[in-house]
């Protein structure tokens, strides 16, 4: 089982946070979507434990919090996440694929209708995961 750092699921909160802000708010029920991924999907994929002792996976929740505080920029979010995903992309093999496509689209639907600003950013995030 490979571990990975802290700095990628930082990264994958910068994406979620995207996807999650594309229509320009994160609502209440977007974050207890995201919650229940890093618990149901994240928490199991590596055995990695920051300085703390505490789970790598909630780096996840932490920095996209931090991101929605900061009013981080959607688009400068998402282009946070591809360029390291470009530079590492032994990390990105297809559980990890299927795994981020599973959390994207778990927050793009939280209000049972994707809207078109996440299914843009859905279809583009699918189709730069095949290339990676």
């Amino acid at each position: 089982m490979m571990n990975r750092s802290e700095i990628f699921y930082q990264k994958l909160a910068y994406l979620f946070y995207a996807v999650a802000d594309v229509d320009g708010k994160i609502e209440e029920k977007e974050l207890d979507a995201l919650h229940k991924e890093v618990i149901g999907l994240w928490k199991s994929l590596d055995d990695g434990v920051d300085e703390f002792n505490t789970d790598l996976s909630f780096e996840i929740e932490a920095v996209f919090d931090w991101l929605e505080e900061n009013q981080f920029s959607y688009k400068d979010a998402l282009t946070e996440f591809k360029d390291y995903a470009l530079e590492h992309r032994i990390l990105f093999d297809d559980d990890v694929k299927k795994r981020i496509m599973h959390t994207c689209n778990a927050l793009a639907s939280v209000y049972r209708k994707v809207n078109h600003q996440e299914e843009n950013i859905l279809h583009d995030l699918e189709a730069f995961l095949a290339k990676l």
